[in-house]
């Protein structure tokens, strides 16, 4: 992802030791909830709420606002997956993805007088992602580029293109089967793959070094062949499973089945171009809104989806009001975030979630750690029989007791909730975060003494 800054860093972290064991501790837990991710809750600190006895507050009512960024570009070049298909619903919008490589030059052997060329295709072996509906029939078109792919700085972007014939040299149509790892499809290019086996055979100057490869084949993209297809397939994208294969064979009294493998190119000329449209969708005006949209105008969700770019951003508006407590101690801050009901019933669930900070400008900084250094994750708890308390948890203390260790709260530095980076980059994976019924809760355990 691209984007870069950090949050408070060496500020003082509070220590709680084993000390306040030895304290006298009432238990007081404080449960109101609030009705909006947007409405301000004013957090009365009182009279009633002091006393001289030490005590263990619980607050869940702290306001959290939620918006949704769409970021500029994701990396998506060297991830090995080769993504491509289209898919549509009413909540996310369309999605449509191409996958562009090149191939590798090499030194072809000899083809004997007396070969007969019989067939062409590219092998696309499944790495087992999908996205959508893959029990739908998938159209894949293949076309060859005008221009020679070129990586900006090392990289190309979900939003990177290059020039392609709009002829189609081959197609396939099939009901995918992503979880079959070992399993090829096979996209048809008898064309190209007659005039390549010519050149060979011909030793063609166009095949004799690989200047002269690179401008006769400057590449390919496959693309979505139908826009009634329901599912994005991924496929592994590296010299051992992304090739063109030849056949021929010897013509002879017995004939000899012969072939001829051209490997992918350079890994970081494969990249997966992303395009999208959220017309009639929640999010339909987020690129005219500076591509930032609260959470009061996308129906009270939170929209996360890898490759299309879109995360969720979270600040804390109240946060600032525990300061008014003279003195206490955070004991425990929990983040709990919940999808949407009934919003996963096809697209699966994340696993875990990770969280990034964030700015005024909504770039995705630094990924928050634990207390070992380990990227701090939230894991999915679900009821799978009944799909009841379905939830994320995040333990946030050290990034609230780092914002709060000088006395005071940015509210512009706020978090996102994310995928792991690599799935950022090579999947559409994808969660629709409730914010009203029932809100995002920031639940803080502390003592006041």
């Amino acid at each position: 992802m691209k984007g870069n800054g950090e949050g408070k860093e060496g500020k003082q972290i509070f220590s709680f030791t084993s000390v306040f064991l030895l304290i006298p501790i009432i238990f007081v837990t404080g449960l109101i909830f609030i009705s909006s991710c947007t409405k301000k809750y004013e957090f009365n600190m009182g009279q009633d709420f002091f006393d001289s006895q030490t005590r263990l507050q619980v607050i869940d009512t702290f306001s959290v606002n939620l918006s949704t960024v769409l970021l500029d570009s994701l990396k998506t070049s060297s991830t090995k997956i080769a993504l491509a298909g289209n898919y549509r619903d009413d909540i996310f919008g369309s999605v449509n993805v191409g996958a562009y490589f090149d191939l590798g030059y090499q030194d072809f052997e000899d083809i004997e007088d007396k070969a007969i060329y019989d067939s062409a295709a590219f092998s696309l072996r499944y790495n087992g992602y999908s996205y959508g509906d893959t029990t739908s029939l998938l159209k894949l078109d293949i076309h060859m580029l005008t221009e020679n792919i070129e990586p900006y700085s090392g990289y190309l972007y979900n939003t990177s293109s290059f020039d392609y014939s709009p002829e189609v040299i081959g197609s396939v149509s099939f009901y995918p089967a992503p979880e079959s790892v070992d399993t090829a499809v096979y996209l048809p290019v008898n064309a190209l793959g007659e005039d390549l086996f010519n050149k060979i055979r011909d030793n063609d100057e166009n095949l004799s070094n690989s200047e002269l490869f690179s401008d006769y084949l400057k590449g390919f993209i496959i693309t979505s062949g139908s826009p009634d297809n329901k599912s994005v397939i991924g496929f592994t994208a590296d010299d051992d499973n992304l090739k063109l294969i030849i056949y021929y064979h010897q013509d002879a009294e017995e004939p000899e089945l012969k072939e001829i493998t051209i490997s992918m190119g350079q890994e970081n000329h494969q990249f997966n171009s992303v395009k999208f449209d959220h017309t009639n969708t929640p999010l339909n005006d987020i690129r005219t809104e500076g591509n930032v949209m609260p959470s009061t105008r996308t129906d009270n969700y939170g929209f996360l989806q890898g490759m299309v770019g879109l995360i969720p951003k979270l600040q804390f508006p109240t946060l600032q009001e525990i300061l008014a407590v003279q003195r206490w101690k955070i004991l425990k801050a929990e983040l709990v975030l919940e999808p949407v009901y009934e919003s996963y019933d096809l697209f699966r669930l994340p696993e875990n979630l990770y969280i990034y900070d964030t700015d005024r400008e909504n770039r995705v900084n630094t990924i928050l750690l634990d207390d070992k250094g380990n990227p701090l994750t939230a894991t999915l708890a679900q009821d799978d029989i009944y799909e009841e308390e379905v939830r994320y948890t995040y333990d946030i203390t050290k990034f609230i007791n780092d914002e709060l260790s000088d006395a005071y709260f940015d509210y512009d530095h706020g978090l996102m909730p994310g995928l792991a980076d690599d799935d950022f980059t090579s999947s559409l994976d994808r969660l629709l975060i409730e914010c009203k019924y029932p809100p995002i809760k920031l639940r803080i355990y502390f003592l006041t003494y």
